[in-house]
């Protein structure tokens, strides 16, 4: 047998870190969809069982700290990897934080939301990726990546709010969710420099990059928005309307991004269409979110969180997901077509779960629906990208 540290799996971040999340995405959303199958609005409030596991909490956390975080690591340490040119993780390394990760996420399927040292397991493998992120970009003295340290050093910081009130009512507001801020921030701002050169490769037309504006505003906006609303006690009448004029700006200037980046042929390329939905969608959870906090009447914060969560982890992350697997494993960059059923699904999650706080009535039947069709889109996406991501790369 080889040596485990030649193993394919092991050679670069991406290839771990999406096998992990893929799988444990699927567990997750697929127990969320028993969660409204089996107890309905009690059970996501109070726990499936006695112990408490599995409520809204539960939810919140793993897919923000947990899919999130793991989505996040694969993206952020290959592509930190190929900007510095040195070698992101030792092998041993990589299975040390991994396995933190687990153990994070294992106690939590075990225990629930409630007890407090689960959480010191998922913190400790986000500084062991902060630690991982820092190095890179700081041994290369590339300070204009120092936004990805400070966005890893903010979900850290969040993982810790949440755990410090986990117990408080006041978690079920905005800083329950507040995790998701840094995730928005490193996607939009990777979505800008990955976006406009894949559209000209894939299309042959020239590249319509934005410029460092919209890339300060797209990448500093959301982390922003993070410390103003961190900070919302403070000044409880005062931030709410800081932060909706700065998630109002950030989801303007990602549209005029958008536009910028446009072009009719990407609707041809399935995984390009996949990016301009994924950002799409995040924007629009944007505004929603400035509305929100402006005191319009747009339905809660269940809305637009929802619609950062699936813009990021799902929409955005089957697209970039499939192409850097494909690419970094010298496969063709284009949607497999054992994929295209599970795109359907994906859509229909989406639109069927951003309507429900519109259309309220049937909720845990179609909380149940979306779930589990998510937890199916994730399966899909395992069980296609999973084999390339633990075979060698292709021969040219």
């Amino acid at each position: 047998m080889s040596d485990w540290r030649h193993w394919p799996v092991l050679s670069v971040g991406f290839r771990p870190w999406f096998l992990l999340m893929l799988g444990f995405a699927t567990l997750a959303m697929g127990l969320w969809a028993g969660v409204w199958v089996v107890g309905g609005w009690g059970a996501a409030m109070q726990g499936l069982f006695d112990g408490g596991q599995f409520d809204w909490r539960w939810h919140a956390h793993e897919m923000t700290f947990g899919v999130g975080v793991a989505l996040v690591a694969g993206f952020l340490t290959t592509a930190a990897q190929n900007w510095t040119g040195r070698r992101a993780w030792h092998p041993a390394g990589l299975l040390l934080v991994l396995g933190i990760w687990l153990a994070a996420r294992l106690a939590f399927l075990l225990m629930g939301a409630s007890p407090f040292w689960p959480y010191l397991l998922s913190i400790a493998a986000e500084l062991g990726i902060l630690f991982v992120a820092a190095r890179l970009i700081l041994l290369s003295r590339q300070w204009h990546n120092l936004m990805f340290v400070l966005a890893l050093a903010g979900i850290v910081l969040a993982d810790a709010l949440f755990a410090l009130q986990r117990h408080d009512g006041g978690l079920a507001g905005i800083h329950g969710w507040l995790g998701l801020l840094p995730i928005v921030a490193m996607l939009l701002f990777i979505a800008q420099r990955v976006v406009p050169p894949f559209s000209a490769n894939r299309l042959g037309i020239p590249p319509r990059h934005t410029g460092r504006y919209v890339a300060f505003v797209l990448g500093g906006g959301p982390l922003l928005l993070f410390v103003v609303l961190f900070a919302q006690p403070i000044l409880p009448n005062v931030m709410p309307l800081v932060g909706a004029t700065i998630a109002a700006v950030v989801a303007v200037t990602g549209g005029y991004a958008l536009v910028r980046w446009w072009h009719r042929k990407v609707l041809t390329e399935p995984m390009l269409w996949l990016l301009f939905l994924g950002v799409s969608v995040v924007l629009v959870g944007l505004a929603w979110l400035a509305a929100v906090l402006a005191g319009l009447p747009a339905g809660g914060l269940d809305g637009p969180l929802h619609a950062l969560g699936l813009g990021m982890l799902a929409v955005m992350a089957m697209g970039m997901m499939t192409r850097v697997s494909a690419g970094h494993t010298g496969r063709p960059i284009h949607l497999p077509k054992w994929l295209r059923p599970a795109l359907v699904v994906l859509l229909a999650v989406v639109a069927g779960r951003l309507l429900l706080p519109i259309w309220p009535g049937l909720e845990p039947v179609w909380l149940a629906l979306t779930a589990g069709g998510l937890a199916l889109v994730y399966l899909a996406m395992l069980l296609v990208i999973g084999p390339w991501l633990v075979a060698r790369r292709r021969s040219a």
